[in-house]
Parts: C-alpha cells; sequence; structure tokens
C-alpha cells in the first residue's frame, strides 16, 4: 500500500512541477513581448534588404578653397555627417580632403567619382555630371542662383564666409566716407583664386557720405564692442542705397595700387585699415590676447554686402543609384537644417539659411554675420568661370576714379546674378559616369 501510495504521488508532484512550469512560462510571454518592443534588435538584415547591392557609403570630396575662422571646416562637416549617420542606420558619410584639380576632373579622371563634391565657386565651369537638384526652401534668396545652369540648379551653398573693413583706432577715428580726402590710404590685398578683394573693395565703399558727416554711415552702437567685439545684430546695409541729393560717393587716393604685403603692413601697425575676412578677423583675436598686433575695429563703412566665399555641395549623377541619390539630397537637406546651420559659429563661418549661426553675441564675427544677412547680398554662380574677369574690369573703373561708385556696385551685383548658360536645360552626364567600365 505504501508503495501504491509513494508511486502516486511521485506522479502528483510531477504533474505540479509541469503545471507550475507552464504557468511561469505563461507569465513571461508578456515580458517577452515587452522587451521586444523596447530593446533593441539586429537591423542589419533589414539595413541590408533595404541598400542591396551598396555598400551603404556616400562619398564626399571636399575643396575648400578659403578658409574659415577655425581654418577648416572639416570638423564642422565631420559632426554633421555623424547625427546624419544615426539618423539613418546603415549609410555612412565619407568625406574625403582632395585638390581642386580632383574636383575639376571629377568627370573625366578616369577615377571612380564619389556620391557627392563640395567646393567653392572658381573651381567647377559646368555642372557636367551632376544631378539636377530642388532649391531647398530654407536657403536664402540671394543665394538661390548660386547653383543655376539654365532652367535648373545643380549645387546648393551651404556654408559661407565674408568681408569686413578692420581698421587702426590709433591712426584713424572712423573708417572715412572718402579715402581720397582722408589723408591716409587702406592696404588692399591682390586677388587669388577664391579671394576677390577688388570686388569685397567696392563692396565696402559703395556707401556714400555727406560733407556735413565726413566719416562713413555710422552703424548703431553695440554694447560691448572691444577690440571690433560686437554683440547682438547689427543692421545690415542693402546693395541699392537710397538716393540723396547731398550724398558724396567714396573715392580711392590717387595712385592706389593693391598691395601684396597688405595684411602684414595692417598687423604691423602701419595700414590704417584693410578688408579682411574671418580667418584674418580670428588671427587679429590672437593677436590680441597676447598683447601684440593693432587696435582694431571692425564695420561695413555702410557699404554692400558681397562674399565670393562660398561652399556648394553638389550630387553626382549616376545611372541606378536611386538610393544613393535620394539620400545625397538628405544630407543636403540635414547640412541646412538648424542643427548645422548654427553649428558653423563654432568653425567661424556662416549660415545660409535664417538660423543663427551659433556665435556668442560678444564675438566679432557676429558683426560680419549680420552684414551677410543683408537682402542685397551679392554672390557668384559657382559655375559662372567668366564673372571674375567682367568683375575685375568694374574694379578698374571704381580704381581709376572716374565712375560712380554705387553705380558700379549696382553693376557689380547685377553681374553676379547673371545665369552662366540660359539656354542649356539640362547638364550632360559624364560619358564614364554613364559607362563606368573604364573607371581604375
Amino acid at each position: 500500500m505504501s508503495a501504491i501510495m509513494g508511486k502516486n504521488g511521485g506522479i502528483y508532484m510531477k504533474k505540479a512541477r509541469s503545471a507550475l512550469c507552464a504557468l511561469c512560462l505563461a507569465l513571461l510571454v508578456p515580458l517577452l513581448i515587452r522587451a521586444w518592443r523596447v530593446l533593441p534588435v539586429d537591423s542589419h538584415p533589414l539595413v541590408a534588404e533595404k541598400y542591396a547591392g551598396w555598400s551603404g557609403v556616400l562619398r564626399l570630396w571636399v575643396f575648400e578653397g578659403w578658409e574659415s575662422g577655425a581654418g577648416s571646416l572639416s570638423a564642422w562637416l565631420n559632426g554633421c555627417a555623424a547625427r546624419f549617420e544615426k539618423r539613418h542606420p546603415g549609410v555612412y558619410v565619407q568625406p574625403q580632403a582632395v585638390d581642386a584639380g580632383a574636383i575639376a576632373s571629377f568627370c573625366d579622371s578616369g577615377i571612380l567619382p564619389p556620391d557627392m563634391l563640395l567646393f567653392p565657386p572658381g573651381v567647377l565651369d559646368s555642372p557636367e555630371g551632376l544631378a539636377p537638384l530642388a532649391v531647398p526652401d530654407a536657403l536664402r534668396p540671394a543665394l538661390r542662383h548660386c547653383g543655376e545652369w539654365g532652367a535648373s540648379s545643380y549645387a546648393v551653398p551651404v556654408a559661407m564666409g565674408g568681408y569686413l573693413w578692420a581698421w587702426n583706432a590709433a591712426l584713424l577715428d572712423d573708417v572715412p566716407g572718402s579715402w581720397r580726402e582722408a589723408g591716409v590710404a587702406p592696404a588692399v590685398m591682390e586677388d587669388d583664386p577664391f579671394h576677390h578683394y577688388g570686388a569685397a573693395l567696392l563692396a565696402l565703399c559703395s556707401g556714400t557720405y555727406s560733407e556735413a558727416s565726413p566719416d562713413a554711415p555710422a552703424e548703431e552702437a553695440l554694447p560691448g564692442v572691444d577690440l571690433g567685439l560686437a554683440g547682438g545684430d547689427t543692421p545690415a546695409p542693402a546693395a541699392t542705397l537710397a538716393p540723396d541729393e547731398n550724398a558724396l560717393p567714396c573715392r580711392l587716393p590717387d595712385g592706389f595700387a593693391f598691395d601684396p604685403d597688405a595684411w602684414k603692413n595692417f598687423v604691423n601697425g602701419e595700414a590704417a585699415a584693410t578688408p579682411v575676412t574671418q580667418r584674418q578677423v580670428r588671427r587679429l583675436q590672437a593677436l590680441s590676447e597676447r598683447g601684440a598686433g593693432p587696435d582694431w575695429r571692425l564695420t561695413s563703412g555702410g557699404g554692400g554686402a558681397f562674399t565670393d566665399q562660398l561652399l556648394c555641395l553638389a550630387v553626382v549623377q549616376k545611372p541606378d543609384a536611386d538610393a544613393q541619390r535620394a539620400l545625397c539630397e538628405a544630407f543636403i537637406q540635414w547640412l541646412l537644417s538648424d542643427d548645422c546651420q548654427g553649428a558653423l559659429g563654432e568653425a567661424g563661418a556662416f549660415a545660409v539659411t535664417d538660423a543663427a549661426s551659433g556665435l556668442s553675441p560678444g564675438d566679432p564675427l557676429a558683426r560680419m554675420d549680420a552684414a551677410l544677412r543683408s537682402d542685397g547680398l551679392a554672390a557668384p554662380n559657382c559655375f559662372d568661370a567668366k564673372w571674375p574677369e567682367t568683375v575685375a574690369e568694374i574694379v578698374r573703373e571704381f580704381v581709376a576714379g572716374e565712375a560712380d561708385p554705387p553705380a558700379l556696385w549696382r553693376a557689380l551685383a547685377a553681374r553676379l546674378t547673371q545665369n552662366p548658360n540660359n539656354n542649356q536645360k539640362q547638364a550632360a552626364i559624364c560619358p564614364e559616369i554613364a559607362s563606368p567600365k573604364g573607371f581604375i
């Protein structure tokens, strides 16, 4: 009897344990469902399917040409790329610094071209091999023409620099309305491929003055101005100034000439004023922090706003690359987002949208940023190879002193807005991109 009871008891215990295990498993089901919803899952199979036949890498060739305040925009670009990758799992943006020749010959060098190009005006003379793009709504109106070719756009500005007067307070009380009567001459650098100081000089001298106020039109006083430091936003001048029957034009001194040593002379305290870029402003700051350099200030002098310092992003036209192209266009939109545009100030560059550039109120570059926000900002088309020659002729008239500077400035600004090819509706695809077998 006891043997039978023991056997039955064992059976009952096994059934009880089985029931308990089943109950525990039933209780774990909701927890497993919750974990599946909350915990990350392996997305690699999904990514592989989405980008089948493509590695997920977007290759970007970069040539800056001009210098931001920090010397380069690579840190800004890498930061924006990293945040873009987080938003697009499985996608990797790979910037690569190249020279101007690599950008210019991307279409016919025999080297596998990248997916995107980032370059300044003066490198490409046509958009051959590039994909047409929709101009993003966020781009400022004054910059919307910069990538036009015929009826389409092929590049989008994503960052820019600028110019202002830097003047020596030990030699001048302010920038004069006209240099011919000032007793001192401005020192101005000669042009280089990515800095057209002559055009910047004409823009800065395009304002007018009156005999009652011989200095250039004064800008609004700003709090905390010290060694060129500007707080808050500065009202920016328009490209076309209101006519005034008593207005007098700015004239250069007789015998004025561009000087390759202009920057050195200003830094040494020998020049009264010189047009400067954001990079030179940062260098002046560094000198001041060491107790060296001139007692400098910054101003637009009441003139117009000009820049040839743009970085434009373009997408290479490739057959059967819809996924890459869509992501490249998304990357352009991301670079124009407030997140990325608001980080340009850290690199000493300026937003091309209405977003704040991220400069602190006491930063001297805040004045340059404000000047560049003028509705009359003049900037070249990045595919226009002929504008420097035309503008140089206009600047020569200004230096000669015979023509009216405001009228010359209006002519210069109008020239920069011209479409370099109104007769061509779409750029051709590079033969080697259309037939990629020839690439090495």
